[in-house]
């Protein structure tokens, strides 16, 4: 049920199998969400931190004019915010961009897990840095990229970490997402969304049908995109991950 969490956090250090056990016996039941319903809403007291199991997800907030905006994509192998229970309210919502399965692990077994597997609780704060680390990167990314490189960019990043979390051995993924949230993400409009993916196409750079993504050169892509995989710290767990994909 975790192996996709685990594979990410293996980016980090290898977990033992005493490890896993403990992980497993910390979840919750698992909760299954329709397409558009939200996991947890903006200013909502956190009791727990929740992991997406299956399907894809997305952090995002409303401002008082009604403008929607997506923070974040979270794939199979994510956790939400290990620290989050120590706020009050939230300040994001969370959603289900497609049906959706998550587990949770409750606070107290958080706090359990700091105690009896400190190892464990190292790589989830690793996990939660690497997020931040994404998070920072999207706001250089859509403040000061063309819109072109904003969308190969985020193509390049989300292959990165399909690879990561074991969804994937190629040079494609699974992507349920339409233009329209692709484009919402990278600040750009439907129209312009509609150009940047011709472009990306008659460039040769990538295929997108069927829900399923292929970036066909990669080395040109990242040169394309200004792609430094970095910030996604991965280099750990398999030195050719972002190098050789």
């Amino acid at each position: 049920m975790l192996r996709n969490l685990i594979k990410k956090l293996e980016n980090f250090q290898p977990c033992t199998s005493e490890e896993v056990k403990a992980l497993e016996s910390y979840i919750t039941p698992v909760r299954i969400l329709k397409k558009s319903e939200d996991l947890i809403q903006e200013s909502d007291k956190p009791y727990e931190v929740n992991i997406l199991l299956e399907g894809w997800a997305t952090r995002y907030k409303i401002t008082d004019a009604g403008k929607y905006q997506a923070l974040s994509f979270l794939i199979p192998g994510d956790a939400c915010d290990v620290h989050i229970t120590l706020i009050d309210r939230m300040d994001h919502s969370i959603c289900a961009v497609i049906p959706s399965k998550f587990t949770s692990i409750p606070q107290h077994k958080i706090e359990e897990m700091y105690v009896s597997h400190p190892r464990l609780a190292r790589a989830f704060f690793w996990s939660m840095l690497v997020d931040e680390s994404t998070l920072r990167e999207w706001i250089v990314n859509i403040a000061s990229r063309q819109a072109h490189q904003r969308m190969g960019h985020l193509f390049c990043e989300l292959l990165v970490r399909s690879r990561a979390a074991g969804l994937t051995a190629d040079h494609g993924f699974i992507m349920p997402l339409t233009q329209q949230q692709v484009g919402e993400a990278m600040g750009i409009t439907p129209v312009h969304t509609s150009r940047v993916i011709s472009k990306l196409r008659q460039e040769g750079l990538i295929t997108w049908e069927n829900k399923f993504l292929k970036i066909h050169d990669w080395n040109r892509m990242k040169e394309f995109s200004d792609f430094d995989a970095n910030y996604l710290h991965l280099e750990k767990a398999d030195p050719n991950l972002t190098q050789d994909i």
